[in-house]
């Protein structure tokens, strides 16, 4: 027997980072297909959060609606996003990865660009007409890109490397968001300002936006545009790079569009089978993941409550980087966070790391009831954000490694109902409660009774929690995760 003494045990520290190191590594020999998904991945999210996050400040102020109405159009549309993914995202898959991101991407164009002139539409009703079609098309788009991109990281991606392909794909959406807002937080007060300066020059890139200005009556309906226009970028993008050929070399091939052809089944056989035996028999675990949509409304609130709340609470010197607060603290938390508080918690039952983390997600919304402060916003931001790094990624780990073989997309998909509910049902009541503790067209020193809404939102978010926590010994004792 051989007593040569090896230079890096596997576990050692040099080891392990070697390995950090070549997880990045093998990322370059994935095939080309691989990195034309992770790019119009981003370029997509980039749009959509960046047409998102604006959704209730143009449909309440531009087109008119108030904030109840355009609250809960904002509400309908997550929701159906959601739904899509469920239902069209998962069909269009059987079409095959590149003629379904093809058709998504194309039809999003046409959505965000209705969407964008809905405002100039003669007629109330044709106006309200052009804004729901708009709606429903940039919902399916959003439906189909994001199951598909998903199921092309696995296409592309092998044992070995699916990890960090996942991991990559999360980590390009949210530095999207970071992006667009960026762009956003430029373009919406920049175009603004040249409006109510009769286009004068304050600033030397305001000559860019000159254009926007000219076609534009805000800095909403300039952003919206440039969405639409940075999804026209991702279509030619997508359209150039991705061929037949680039889409031919994978890894492993899916089997979504044979089994699309071959099925010979009934919708009514399939549903059949959906549900029998499935995860709807198991009571504690329905019970697990509905307990969670009451601190899920605090996610849909970011884009619902918290923009519109900065634009009117906050001074302009504040407000005209409302994106900066939104979009940048908790996309770059999550982005670094995420894996390294999975690192050091993953021995920690799931369960109680849902406590803690929905716990640590609920308790800073009370940091914003004395008042409107830029200290205790940007504090809620980060313990939020904390708190979603302690129990989100978990979430997903724990419904995926309790679902039987071949069922783990129906166990997932109920996983992502209490988030479609969660978006749909905030939406119907958000803007009532903004129009009555943080109305528009009051001045922002004038604002001294948001405190009662973030009252009313604590209190139902802390409820996940101490739910959570009352009914822990039932739930555990049926709740048992795999082990190592």
């Amino acid at each position: 027997m051989s007593h040569r003494p090896v230079a890096n045990p596997p576990g050692n520290s040099p080891g392990r980072l070697l390995a950090f190191f070549h997880s990045f590594l093998d990322l370059l020999h994935l095939p080309r297909a691989f990195w034309f998904i992770q790019a119009v991945f981003l370029l997509d999210n980039m749009a959509y959060f960046g047409v998102l996050t604006l959704m209730a400040t143009y449909l309440s102020t531009d087109m008119a609606w108030g904030d109840t109405p355009a609250h809960w159009a904002v509400g309908i549309f997550t929701g159906m996003v959601t739904l899509f993914m469920l239902g069209v995202g998962s069909y269009a898959e059987g079409f095959g990865l590149r003629r379904a991101l093809i058709f998504a991407l194309f039809i999003s164009i046409g959505g965000r660009a209705l969407y964008s002139y809905a405002y100039e539409v003669p007629g109330a009703f044709k106006a309200i007409m052009a804004v729901f079609f708009s709606l429903v098309i940039m919902a399916v788009a959003a439906g189909i890109i994001q199951p598909v991109c998903y199921s092309g990281v696995k296409q592309y991606t092998d044992e070995k490397t699916n990890a960090m392909g996942y991991g990559l794909l999360y980590a390009l959406m949210n530095l999207g968001i970071v992006f667009v807002g960026a762009i956003s937080a430029w373009v919406r007060p920049g175009v603004d300002r040249l409006i109510a300066n009769d286009l004068n020059l304050e600033r030397p890139l305001d000559t860019l936006l000159v254009p926007l200005a000219r076609t534009k009556e805000s800095g909403v309906q300039a952003v919206n545009l440039v969405c639409a226009g940075i999804s026209m970028i991702a279509f030619l993008f997508f359209i150039l790079t991705m061929t037949r050929r680039a889409e031919s070399a994978k890894t492993r091939p899916d089997t979504a569009e044979q089994n699309r052809a071959a099925a010979t089944e009934s919708i009514a056989t399939r549903l059949y089978k959906y549900f029998a035996g499935g995860p709807f028999t198991n009571a504690r675990f329905v019970f697990f993941i509905f307990m969670l949509l009451p601190v899920r409304t605090l996610f849909a609130h970011q884009w619902l409550t918290m923009p519109q709340y900065i634009l009117r609470a906050y001074p302009q010197g504040i407000s005209d980087y409302m994106e900066w607060l939104v979009n940048w603290i908790n996309p770059l938390i999550i982005f670094v966070g995420v894996p390294i508080v999975t690192a050091l918690t993953k021995h920690v039952h799931v369960y109680r790391m849902m406590m803690i983390g929905t716990l640590v997600s609920a308790v800073p919304i009370f940091l914003l009831v004395p008042g409107p402060n830029l200290g205790m916003l940007i504090a809620y931001f980060v313990v939020f954000s904390i708190g979603e790094c302690l129990w989100s990624a978990r979430f997903y780990e724990y419904t995926s490694e309790i679902a039987p073989p071949g069922r783990i997309a129906q166990y997932m998909g109920l996983a992502n109902i209490p988030w479609l509910l969660a978006k749909t049902t905030t939406g119907f009541y958000s803007g009532y409660v903004l129009a009555t503790y943080c109305p528009q067209n009051v001045l922002p020193e004038a604002q001294n009774q948001t405190g009662g809404m973030w009252i009313l939102y604590g209190c139902i978010a802390m409820t996940t929690p101490l739910g959570l926590w009352a009914a822990r010994k039932w739930v555990m004792r049926g709740l048992q995760m795999k082990q190592e």
